[in-house]
């Protein structure tokens, strides 16, 4: 087949089968180089931008295979599976507003689905509806048993958001009574309260862990929280075998830290982003525009607070971690750094205003009126801030940082995406803060915001001095209510969600002292010399 596209490189359909052959063998990459090919000969072939679509969704490109699936749909408007498709890539990596949009009217259809209907359940949490969440996840008529005990685990996780703790833990018992011994139930019930976690609940995660041959995913999920319940406890040794077992899970499940590729991209990124404003026309800034503030970092350096600090201030609204700009960040980058492929626009200025106002729409969503400043606490946005200052060229960057240590520390016992690789390895995790430290360098150097470090450590030491510090930065008065932030009762997504209702408190800086026998493989790592 390579050889016949070579004699007829102007065959649509020659490319087409190429294509489809590699994808079968899931050589996903060349497969879509084919489709591409196919369809710049023939772009009204809606079956190619179907089949590019599927590719583009295995290859972890959800944004654009949204692009592609909505020109497959465009032609066959009617295609159940073309839909289907859509609906996946939409759930995936869809922006949320317009994936929910879209899921309610592809679930109105589907009623009788529940495993429709508990997506879109998912996404209207993802969007910060809670209420609404909790109100479809209980009006919902499970198919079966195990169906039923994943509405109650879906329930579970909202009501953790929403900051109810003993309404999330009666829904995973719910979840238990339905699924006896369920890893994910367990997990749940265990990591709610660690320092107080059920006895019965803790020797029944052991007994499953040493009797039964759970699955990665399952071994991962329930180490992670027998290690938060021994390091609750001071039972440090304990606390880091389980971790370790954790993580081994989860690179059983996901596959070894790809450090040289992050490396790699990092330094495309640089390259690419080196004089202001790399060959685009930035967008202006609106006369009703709110103040953008941007909170980056390492996951588990302070973001959260943060972030809760300024939210608190009666003119600021904190969004939350935004989806928004890095998944408009993977739909743009492509043909920012390559050139356009037939699945998207060029980056110019209509792409940019829409990108612009598709943005400030999800910002938006739950501000109350007013609000003169919007927070984005999205940590891993430092790899996205060349399109956050030409979306936002007069935004501001705050920079958490933390000891690396205790960064280290809190992200391997932390259950993170599978995704995130790298966080699955203490030198992985060691490369991660390198790559992190060089390109908010490069930034600071290359763009025209402006930025403002935060220590963790001094923060919380010293709370209102670092306060007035900060709220000042991003352009707002003292207000004495910001460090009464834990009596907000609005959701928070994250890790820390129970930690930021608490009073400010200083017995995580410094953590890192009781695992240090075991942090050789991140320290080694560091570029950068320790305190």
């Amino acid at each position: 087949m390579q050889r016949a596209c070579e004699l007829a490189p102007n065959d649509s359909a020659m490319h087409r089968q190429f294509a489809s052959l590699l994808a079968a063998d899931k050589r996903w990459e060349k497969a879509i180089e084919h489709f591409r090919l196919s369809l710049d000969i023939d772009p009204d072939d809606g079956q190619v931008w179907y089949l590019a679509g599927l590719a583009l969704l295995h290859a972890g490109q959800a944004p654009q295979a949204i692009s592609a699936l909505e020109q497959a749909l465009k032609r066959h408007p009617a295609e159940i599976r073309i839909q289907s498709a859509l609906a996946e890539a939409m759930f995936m990596g869809g922006l949320p507003d317009k994936a929910l949009e879209w899921w309610k009217s592809y679930a109105s259809s589907r009623s009788a689905d529940f495993t429709i209907q508990l997506r879109l359940g998912e996404l209207l949490s993802r969007n910060g509806l809670h209420a609404e969440a909790l109100a479809h996840f209980s009006n919902l008529v499970a198919s079966d048993i195990d169906a039923d005990a994943g509405r109650h685990v879906a329930m579970a996780q909202v009501h953790e958001d929403m900051g109810n703790r003993s309404d999330a833990a009666e829904s995973y018992r719910q979840a238990l009574a339905l699924r006896p011994g369920w890893a994910t139930a367990l997990a749940g019930l265990i990591q709610l309260r660690p320092k107080d976690a059920d006895q019965t609940i803790l020797e029944l995660a052991q007994q499953r862990l040493k009797n039964d041959p759970l699955p990665p995913n399952e071994r991962a999920l329930l180490q992670y929280a027998l290690g938060k319940a021994h390091d609750a406890r001071g039972e440090y040794d304990m606390a880091m075998a389980s971790w370790h077992a954790a993580n081994l899970a989860r690179r059983e499940q996901a596959g070894e830290p790809q450090a040289q590729a992050v490396k790699q991209r990092t330094n495309r990124l640089i390259q690419r982003c080196q004089t202001w404003p790399f060959e685009c026309t930035p967008c202006s800034r609106e006369d009703d525009e709110p103040q953008m503030v941007f909170i980056v970092g390492m996951p588990r350096s302070g973001t959260t607070l943060t972030e809760r600090i300024i939210a608190t201030h009666p003119w600021a609204h904190g969004a939350g971690e935004l989806a928004e700009l890095p998944l408009l960040a993977r739909r743009l980058w492509p043909l920012f750094e390559t050139g356009p492929a037939p699945w998207d626009q060029p980056i110019r200025q209509k792409a940019l205003l829409s990108a612009k106002r598709a943005y400030l729409h999800a910002a938006r969503r739950h501000a109350p009126a007013g609000t003169r400043i919007i927070v984005d606490k999205a940590p891993l946005n430092f790899f996205n801030l060349w399109l956050a200052a030409l979306l936002f060229p007069t935004a501001r960057v705050v920079w958490c940082r933390r000891d690396p240590r205790d960064i280290g520390v809190s992200i391997y016992g932390e259950n993170f995406s599978p995704d995130e690789r790298l966080c699955s390895r203490l030198d992985g995790i060691g490369h991660y803060i390198n790559i992190h430290a060089r390109l908010m360098n490069h930034w600071i150097q290359a763009l025209p915001l402006d930025f403002h470090q935060v220590r963790y450590e001094t923060l919380v030491s010293e709370p209102e001095t670092q306060a007035r510090n900060l709220l000042e930065f991003v352009g707002l008065n003292w207000d004495p209510a910001c460090l009464q932030f834990y009596q907000h009762t609005d959701g928070v997504q994250t890790p820390s969600r129970w930690q930021v209702r608490e009073p400010i408190y200083t017995r995580s800086s410094g953590r890192w002292r009781h695992y240090q026998a075991h942090l050789a493989p991140l320290v080694t790592t560091l570029d950068e010399p320790l305190d």
